[in-house]
């Protein structure tokens, strides 16, 4: 099952995206199921821990069979993030083999875990806006898996169990200030981290829908033509170490996003620049990119890296 989320007037929906309609879950369960506590978000549907794929086919075939499913139809969503704030978002550096070597970097026996923030998630077909200083910016199109229930020093092989299901996610980064904080010894979270770098979606392919991430084709194109492909069989860390790996590090919570590192090539964005990552057995993620709409008072305009403004005082 494909489940996303979408705007429904001043709310906030969960959907089912099927044979390229999209049904507004969210009201059909509230029709079919309304002792269910759990129809009002995606977060809410993986915390719950009930089998969505089971009770959402139920409610749309009972819908279908009183002829009454057209009215749940929703023409054009206004697509949201597919968990709106998930408790985490947790990232990989360097998970593939030419992507280090690309980098210049050295590989480590670890995963190497940061943080993305969920204020700056932004939906299918939203924008990714540039900073206003000049800076190389490059996309990272990367396999998320997201927790289907909280775990804690799992094993490998029992991850399976804890994965609820698939999504895109775009790891955009400001690589000179990456760069530069490389030298400071933080290269990831700051330049990784600026309003709207998180594209994620369109929506989460479910675990029953999608078993098995392990060796799926990839595909970046930017303008309509290929940029980059990979196939997620070339991770170093595949989804059920990483999340095995993960529950070590921390408790891992239900709705948790983990985005699972990036393959080789050109990855160069530029204003104007219509950005799709493809990923097989999951769909497609589309973004444009857009020029910085106003300048950041605190950050000198012309210089790509450099220290914050300091007030006098």
């Amino acid at each position: 099952m494909k489940l996303l989320s979408f705007r429904a007037g001043a709310e906030a929906h969960a959907g089912v995206a099927s044979g390229g309609q999209t049904i507004d879950l969210t009201r059909a369960l509230r029709t079919t199921h309304p002792r269910l506590e759990c129809a009002d978000s995606t977060l809410a549907m993986i915390r719950s821990g009930i089998d969505i794929d089971a009770v959402a086919a139920e409610s749309i075939e009972q819908l279908e069979r009183a002829g009454k499913l057209a009215g749940y139809i929703v023409a054009n969503p206004k697509w949201l993030p597919p968990v709106l704030r998930p408790p985490k978002i947790l990232a990989l550096a360097l998970n593939y083999r030419e992507h280090i070597e690309e980098s210049k970097l050295s590989f480590f026996d670890e995963p190497i875990i940061f943080a993305k923030y969920a204020c700056n998630l932004i939906a299918h077909e939203d924008e990714i806006e540039l900073p206003p200083f000049p800076q190389v910016v490059d996309e990272e199109h990367e396999l998320a898996l997201i927790v289907g229930r909280d775990c804690r020093h799992i094993r490998p092989s029992e991850a399976p169990d804890y994965i609820f299901g698939y999504t895109i996610c775009n790891d955009v980064s400001a690589r000179d200030r990456q760069r530069e904080r490389l030298k400071m010894g933080q290269p990831y979270s700051y330049a990784k981290n600026f309003a709207t770098f998180c594209p994620m979606g369109p929506w989460i392919v479910t675990s029953k829908e999608l078993p098995d991430a392990r060796n799926l084709r990839m595909e970046v194109r930017i303008n309509g033509q290929v940029r980059r492909s990979g196939n997620t069989a070339a991770m170093i860390f595949d989804p059920y170490e990483v999340l095995a790996y993960c529950s070590d590090y921390t408790l891992m919570e239900a709705g948790d996003v983990i985005s699972l590192g990036t393959y080789a090539g050109n990855k160069r964005l530029a204003a104007g620049d219509l950005v799709e990552m493809e990923t097989e057995g999951i769909g497609v993620l589309r973004n444009r990119v857009v020029a910085s709409r106003a300048p950041w008072r605190n950050f000198a305009a012309g210089n790509p890296t450099g220290p914050l403004v300091k007030q006098q005082r």
